[in-house]
């Protein structure tokens, strides 16, 4: 089968997705030894300036590597092919780089990151595209075409890919979600982003699938406990999406945002050093994502850390 595509997504911006990506990321990475590609489809860049720095984002981009250069082989009729627009090492974590130079690789992060440049091949796109009369569900159903064989070079090469999404219900959004096999919605316990939350699953099951609102993983993030919180997240569960798979709820906290930010392209933190007071969450995220992927697919890893 290959690598299990699992995109993570919401119809509202600023719930953690890309934090929530990257935490996936390394938590499959390190507790289970997967190899992981993450692809970074939000012009924002935010998942790639994490795992990469905006050095390395940067850089990628001047290199070839990436999402942006993936969107320029669409507009450009080129063959569809990921594989040599990858950033092979996406890696933090310094006990996932220590095994590598062991030559006993247990857990790694590739990554096809974006660019901020991609907001403006996006209107270029767009413009040329309507113009020619042609529609955003007909532009979506290009872009899924074109990702679909370009990705097909990437599942012999991993475990798991994971893509950033676009807020919103963009072209590019619609595309990464109608690739996918599950999705994961980040999401935040107030009332604004349940209702969001309830409108996109209920999108995805008139336009992308009927069924993949079954495929899917919820995670409250930036969770304060505090008494409306609880009681919004408890609503969430048990009346708006109440037939979902949640993870742990992700704490707003300093150690989260501390987590993100990435010293230096060469820099390397352990896990316990990078996460610090949310390694636990962490851990739980890893661990309940892993059970629901298992049984989503039938397939098993070995926890290699605990």
């Amino acid at each position: 089968m290959g690598a299990v595509i699992a995109s993570i997504a919401n119809l509202k911006g600023g719930v953690g997705k890309s934090t929530t990506t990257v935490m996936l990321a390394d938590g499959l990475a390190y507790f289970y030894g997967m190899n992981v590609c993450t692809i970074d489809l939000d012009a924002q860049a935010n998942s790639s300036q994490m795992l990469l720095t905006e050095i390395g984002v940067q850089a990628a981009y001047e290199q070839g590597k990436g999402a942006s250069h993936l969107l320029k082989q669409f507009m450009n009729r080129e063959p569809a092919n990921a594989a040599p627009l990858i950033m092979p090492n996406a890696v933090t974590l310094e006990e996932l780089r220590l095994s590598e130079q062991q030559d006993q690789r247990q857990g790694w992060v590739s990554i096809l990151p974006s660019h901020p440049h991609m907001r403006l091949q996006e209107l270029d796109l767009e413009e040329e595209w309507y113009s020619k009369a042609g529609t955003p569900t007909q532009l979506a159903s290009a872009l899924q075409a074109h990702f679909s064989e370009a990705f097909d070079h990437l599942r012999p090469l991993y475990d798991i890919i994971l893509i950033d999404c676009p807020p919103h219900l963009s072209p590019l959004a619609r595309a990464g979600l109608a690739l996918t096999d599950i999705y994961i919605t980040p999401t935040i316990a107030d009332a604004v982003c349940t209702w969001g939350t309830k409108q996109f699953s209920d999108w995805i099951g008139a336009n992308i699938a009927a069924d993949l609102p079954d495929r899917n993983f919820v995670v409250i993030t930036r969770f304060r406990n505090t008494r409306y919180a609880r009681q919004v997240a408890s609503e969430l569960k048990e009346l708006y999406l109440n037939d979902r798979v949640f993870g742990p709820n992700i704490p707003e906290s300093v150690h989260v945002l501390n987590a993100m930010d990435r010293a230096a392209p060469d820099s390397y933190n352990t896990f316990r050093g990078k996460y610090g007071g949310v390694k636990g969450d962490v851990r739980r995220l890893a661990e309940r994502f892993y059970e629901f992927l298992a049984k989503q697919t039938g397939q098993k890893w070995q926890k290699i850390r605990d």
